[in-house]
């Protein structure tokens, strides 16, 4: 079967990317999609809500058994970081612990059988105490003595004997974290199981405390990598292998205040760019009075759950790969990927996000595999659940895109200027703007426009974008404006019309797609019409109108 870069398009960005709510489905017998599709219905929760919290689990259960080596040869491992915001009253809790009810439970137990385990070191080393108490003073007094030589040495030996066998607290079973430091995380990571979770419905004091003080530790477990620890005061410790889930929920004016004091150094430290990003539908004042059923899809899907967190886990992780059609098709996500990187494309100011936007998919599709599977020699991700994670992840960036990556300086001058052209436009000629600004045929408008010199425009413009130091600011802004159809260049001088410009063909980007100046409308709200010259004598008009509302 023969696949193109269609393929890769299917469920890209379009003309209706940022307000895709559309969520993809899996195979319907498959253990995921019946636990989704039967928590949605009947916690009466948003589908994508219920997909994370899905994920977020089967994360947590498959990261310790298995990696996934891409089609460029390149190993990488399985955990996520995951982020759902949501307003209070959605359901956030309820529905994580839908899917984390298995995990939940095997973390209480370890917790219980390490507090047994503890009393039971706190008395062996007591005793032992005792005994080295007891041989010290042995050696004491021969030292004291100076007499027998060979009972000072054999006591001495017992000593050194009995230290080595000092007992040591057992590893601890524990797996989930949800009031941490990082740098506390790296260490309980160290000293019990090394495959975690990061887990709460309620991430406030996470992003507003401590545990993100030190995102680069972060960023070394979901890469896969070791973590040095360094310390003074006491032994520091490398940790090794280790895997580490984040399943988060946050309310969004808990991820605003966080973006507006710590979102650029998250940006850059690429911090940001590891997380899928939901925002589900709000759901809250819109359900009815249902008898809850007993989810029967709930136990299963718990059931394999805990199948997986408690098979033993091999001294390497089994390597996943993917088949012939998937690796066409991941080539034709990265080409895809690549080709939005550019100048006009989607991911231009956001190439941090894009470039782990291929690698998170593909591990979706090692954990969805892994629990879906039903022999653990089947080691090849097949081209539907590639396609399936694909799309599910190209949903989380219009997410991420739309409300937690920061707005590109560029985008921001664009809107102060669009904003100054338009407000100068309407001071400048009101009597020509207000007309232009009336009714046409089919319920349209042109709106405002106005030309005016370059050096006028840096003279009076934006503060921002006065002067010679901030010429080449204007100059991007203006070239923006340009390409979106709103602005013509000619010579000293500059066209500027609240509707796009051009009488043929389209802008060679289209606000709201790329990117959006939000003083301008989008190309959504506006139409191309073409008027031939009527019998009464009436001109045509062929151009560009804005829709009225």
């Amino acid at each position: 079967m023969k696949h193109s870069d269609n393929d890769a398009k299917e469920s890209n960005h379009d003309e209706s990317h940022a307000h895709q709510d559309s969520w993809p489905s899996f195979h319907e017998k498959s253990l995921t999609e019946a636990a989704v599709t039967e928590a949605a219905r009947e916690l009466q929760v948003s589908r994508e809500m219920a997909l994370m919290c899905a994920f977020g689990a089967m994360a947590t259960a498959c990261q310790k058994h298995v990696d996934v080596v891409m089609p460029t040869g390149h190993k990488v491992p399985t955990s996520l970081m995951l982020l759902t915001i949501a307003d209070s009253g959605e359901r956030k809790t309820t529905t994580q612990n839908n899917f984390f009810e298995a995990i939940n439970r095997l973390n209480d137990a370890a917790h219980s059988a390490n507090e047994s385990a503890s009393i039971e070191h706190r008395v062996e080393h007591q005793l032992w105490n005792t005994h080295k108490r007891h041989l010290e003073r042995m050696y004491s007094k021969c030292a004291a003595e100076a007499q027998d030589e060979a009972a000072m040495q054999a006591a001495l030996k017992a000593i050194a004997e009995h230290v080595r066998l000092e007992p040591q607290p057992a590893r601890s079973s524990k797996f989930l974290y949800e009031d941490t430091t990082p740098q506390a995380l790296v260490h309980m990571l160290y000293e019990n199981e090394p495959n975690g979770c990061l887990l709460t419905s309620e991430a406030n004091g996470i992003f507003s405390g401590k545990a993100l003080g030190e995102l680069d530790k972060l960023n070394t477990l979901w890469d896969g990598n070791s973590v040095i620890v360094d310390r003074i005061s006491r032994e520091g410790f490398v940790l090794q292998n280790a895997r580490l889930t984040l399943s988060l929920m946050a309310q969004p004016s808990v991820v605003s205040r966080f973006m507006g004091k710590r979102g650029e150094e998250a940006r850059g430290t690429g911090f940001l760019a590891r997380f899928l990003v939901v925002k589900p539908r709000a759901m809250a004042g819109r359900r009815t009075d249902r008898k809850l059923t007993e989810l029967p899809r709930r136990l299963a899907f718990n059931i394999r759950v805990r199948e997986c967190l408690e098979s033993a886990a091999l001294p390497k992780r089994q390597l996943l790969s993917f088949s012939e059609q998937a690796k066409d098709l991941w080539f034709n996500y990265s080409r895809y990927l690549e080709k939005q990187m550019q100048e006009d494309g989607l991911y231009h100011y956001l190439k941090d996000h894009a470039s782990k936007l291929l690698e998170n998919t593909s591990r979706l599709a090692a954990i969805l595999h892994t629990f879906e599977r039903d022999s653990d020699s089947d080691t090849e991700i097949d081209y539907a659940t590639l396609k399936f994670c694909w799309e599910f992840s190209q949903n989380c960036s219009s997410h991420f895109i739309k409300y937690l990556a920061s707005e590109p300086q560029i985008v921001t001058d664009a809107n102060l200027l669009a904003h100054y052209l338009l407000t100068t436009a309407h001071k400048e000629d009101p009597l020509q703007n207000r007309n232009q600004g009336e009714k046409t045929l089919n319920d349209l408008m042109s709106g405002a426009a106005i030309r005016l010199s370059l050096t006028k425009i840096k003279q009076n413009g934006p503060s921002s974008l006065r002067g010679r130091a901030n010429s080449e600011r204007l100059d991007a802004a203006i070239e923006i404006l340009r390409k979106l159809g709103h602005i013509a260049r000619e010579g000293r001088y500059c066209r500027f019309s609240e509707s796009i410009l051009l009488k043929e063909g389209e802008p060679e980007l289209k606000n709201g797609q790329i990117i959006t100046i939000r003083e301008l409308p989008l190309f959504s709200e506006q139409v191309y019409e073409r008027q031939e010259n009527s019998s009464n004598g009436s001109r045509g008009v062929a151009g560009y109108f804005i829709k009225v509302r």
